[in-house]
């Protein structure tokens, strides 16, 4: 991801975080080696593949369907599924796990609304391991379904989690229905704090923070397939926001960078606050609450997108009104300049390396 196609180099490099990565190495580990002969060869895939069309890290998506590669929760054993959640644990926040689940979970509750739970439930989601998990050579992992995607690169004690999407539908779970996911809400946290922004912004920054007043589906860029897409940078500087504005900048930073452990979170943060004066906010629709908008965090090592989606699968089955809606949102956070994946870490290494 770049802004003009050319990549900004010397932006990452290989270095010491002090941060432990061995919780969730010994937690892939152990989930491996509860595999039969036949699942581990589904789930196991290079670091680097030499046919990038066939990169598994690539390969994402977001939609609902069956994959042709990993392993389902679906299809594991109860204790292969307790020790392939325990992967998501070591290597998230509190927050972030809860994150995740609540967009299984929502996932689920979309598929009981339409009578669709073969379809939409909190089980069809594909675990793959890239490499083989080490303190010391890079590996990762990948876990993939609908709404639902966390790629987790390591090397050493540094960590890239990123790309990273998440969305639901519907994003509230108010409709009533015999669920012990009733009352589930999403995204609270991420919308509050980007209307706390663009609300705080005077008249004449809100004329260059909100690039347009329309929205629309395809505002999200940075989703599946779209790794090598150019984004010009748009909206205000974060060097024009005042010191209380600029908090709110970061609040919403941290909720998307947050989503990791929290070392690597703080690691990450400090990394987007050196580049605070090449960081843009944006805003797509109007500020009222409850309507669709669309906004962006975008600067050389860091891309944050969230958007208001119009209908679904689920909303089409259950006869929604067309239209774009936040009952739908997609969110992803990425790492621009070529370390999505950890690809320019693992660049780095091989080269010293070999």
């Amino acid at each position: 991801m770049t802004t003009d196609g050319t990549v900004i180099k010397d932006l990452y490099s290989i270095h010491k975080t002090g941060v432990n990565t061995t919780a969730v190495v010994a937690a892939a580990k152990a989930w491996i080696a509860s595999l039969t002969a036949a699942q581990h060869k589904a789930v196991t895939f290079p670091v680097e593949a030499a046919d990038y069309t066939k990169d598994q890290w690539r390969l994402w998506t977001n939609v609902d369907g069956d994959r042709d590669a990993g392993l389902s929760l679906q299809d594991m054993t109860t204790a292969q599924r307790t020790k392939a959640m325990a992967i998501l644990k070591a290597g998230m926040s509190a927050r972030g796990l809860e994150n995740a689940d609540k967009v299984r979970h929502l996932n689920l509750y979309g598929g009981q609304l339409v009578d669709e739970t073969d379809q939409f439930n909190d089980e069809l989601y594909w675990l793959t391991i890239m490499g083989t998990p080490s303190t010391t050579q890079p590996w990762g992992w990948q876990f993939e379904g609908h709404h639902l995607v966390i790629n987790y690169f390591v090397l050493g004690d540094q960590v890239v989690m990123t790309p990273t999407f998440m969305g639901t539908e519907p994003r509230v779970a108010d409709y009533g229905i015999d669920s012990k996911y009733e009352g589930l809400k999403s995204f609270e946290d991420e919308l509050a704090a980007g209307y706390d922004l663009v609300r705080s912004l005077s008249t004449a920054q809100q004329k260059v923070a909100i690039t347009t007043s329309a929205t629309s589906d395809r505002d999200l860029t940075a989703g599946a397939y779209s790794d090598n897409a150019v984004m010009p940078y748009e909206g205000i500087k974060a060097a024009n926001l005042t010191p209380a504005q600029l908090a709110k900048l970061w609040k919403i930073v941290e909720l998307f960078v947050g989503n990791v452990d929290e070392a690597h979170a703080e690691v990450k943060m400090a990394e987007v606050k050196k580049h605070k004066d090449e960081t843009h906010f944006s805003w797509h629709g109007a500020t009222d609450a409850d309507v669709p908008m669309y906004y962006r965090v975008h600067s050389p090592v860091l891309l944050i997108e969230l958007d208001s989606q119009d209908l679904g699968p689920i909303g089409k089955a259950a006869g929604w009104n067309t239209g774009m809606s936040q009952r739908h949102i997609h969110a992803v956070i990425r790492t621009p300049n070529g370390n999505d994946y950890g690809k320019n870490l693992l660049a780095l290494h091989l080269a010293l390396d070999h």
